[in-house]
C-alpha cells in the first residue's frame, strides 16, 4: 500500500506540474501575441491599450507607447547592429507630422560642421580580414532637393587593406550614448565640400548621413554618430520607437519596434540615373 500510494502521489504531482507548465506556456504565448498586436496597432493608430484601440483580447491585454528617436540630443546610435553592406541613416534635416522634409523654427535642422562616426563592437580586432570598415556618405543640397549631391569618405583600421582599398586611416575607440565602439572617424563637412547650414531654419545644407559597414561578414556591429562639438546644434528627430507590453495571467512580454524615417534604399547607392533618354559618361 505504501508503494502504491507513493506511485500515485508521484503521478498526481507530475500531472499537476505538467498542467502548470502548459498553462504558463499558453499565457506566455498569449502575452507575446498581445504585445505584437499592440505594436502593429500603434504603428497605425498611435499609443493605446487593450480595447481602447479597437483590438481586444479576452485573456490578454497590451499597452503600447510611442516615443521619438534622438529628440534634442547630439548623439545617436543606429538601433540595430549592421552586417557588411548594411546601411544606417542619420537625418540632419527635420520631418513634419506628415514625414515631409522641413526646416523651420518649430522643426529645426542640424547646424554645425564637425561630426564623429563610431563603429565596431568594443574589443573588435583592428587587423583581421573581418575588421569592419566604414563608408560615410553625406547627402547635401543648395536648397533644391532635385539637385542634391553626395560627398563620401571611407575609413579602415586595417593597414594592410588600405593599400588596396585606398581608404583613410580610422581612429581609435570612442563612446556614444554610454556605448563603447572600437573605431572612429572625425570629419568636417566643409572639408568634404559640404556647405554648412546658415541657420536651423534654412533647408540648404547637409541633409543626411549614411553609414555603410564593409568587410564584417562574420558578425553584425554597432554604429553611431556624435555631433557633440562646440557650436553644433542638436540632431533632429530620427523617427519613432514603439514599446508594447503584453500581459496574460502572470506572463509579461515586451516588443520594441524602431521606425526610423524612410530613406533611399541602399541599392540605389550604386545605380545610375539620367534625367533624359540618353546616358552619357
Amino acid at each position: 500500500m505504501s508503494v502504491a500510494l507513493t506511485i500515485a502521489l508521484s503521478v498526481v504531482s507530475r500531472s499537476i506540474t505538467d498542467i502548470s507548465v502548459s498553462q504558463k506556456e499558453e499565457s506566455a504565448l498569449r502575452a507575446i501575441s498581445a504585445a505584437e498586436a499592440g505594436a502593429e496597432k500603434a504603428l497605425i493608430a498611435g499609443s493605446g491599450s487593450n480595447c481602447a484601440t479597437g483590438v481586444c483580447f479576452p485573456n490578454a491585454q497590451f499597452s503600447a507607447t510611442i516615443t521619438t528617436l534622438a529628440e534634442g540630443v547630439r548623439d545617436y546610435v543606429i538601433p540595430v547592429n549592421m552586417s557588411s553592406g548594411d546601411v544606417g541613416s542619420i537625418w540632419l534635416v527635420a520631418h513634419d507630422s506628415n514625414s515631409n522634409l522641413v526646416c523651420n523654427s518649430s522643426s529645426p535642422c542640424f547646424t554645425g560642421d564637425s561630426l564623429k562616426v563610431c563603429w565596431g563592437n568594443s574589443g573588435a580586432s583592428g587587423s583581421s580580414s573581418t575588421t569592419p570598415a566604414m563608408e560615410i556618405s553625406v547627402l547635401y543640397s543648395d536648397g533644391n532637393i532635385s539637385t542634391a549631391k553626395i560627398a563620401r569618405v571611407a575609413a579602415d583600421s586595417n593597414a594592410s587593406r588600405r593599400s588596396d582599398n585606398q581608404f583613410s586611416a580610422a581612429g581609435g575607440s570612442c563612446s556614444i550614448d554610454a556605448r563603447n565602439f572600437a573605431f572612429s572617424k572625425e570629419i568636417t563637412l566643409s572639408s568634404l565640400g559640404v556647405t554648412t547650414r546658415a541657420s536651423a531654419a534654412s533647408f540648404a545644407g547637409p541633409m543626411l548621413v549614411r553609414l555603410r559597414l564593409i568587410y564584417n561578414t562574420d558578425q553584425a556591429h554597432m554604429a553611431g554618430l556624435s555631433a557633440n562639438y562646440p557650436g553644433n546644434g542638436v540632431l533632429p528627430v530620427q523617427g519613432k520607437k514603439i514599446e508594447s507590453l503584453g500581459e496574460s495571467g502572470e506572463a509579461k512580454r515586451k516588443v520594441v519596434v524602431y521606425r526610423p524615417y524612410s530613406d533611399i534604399p541602399p541599392v540605389f547607392d550604386f545605380g545610375i540615373f539620367s534625367g533624359s533618354s540618353a546616358l552619357s559618361k
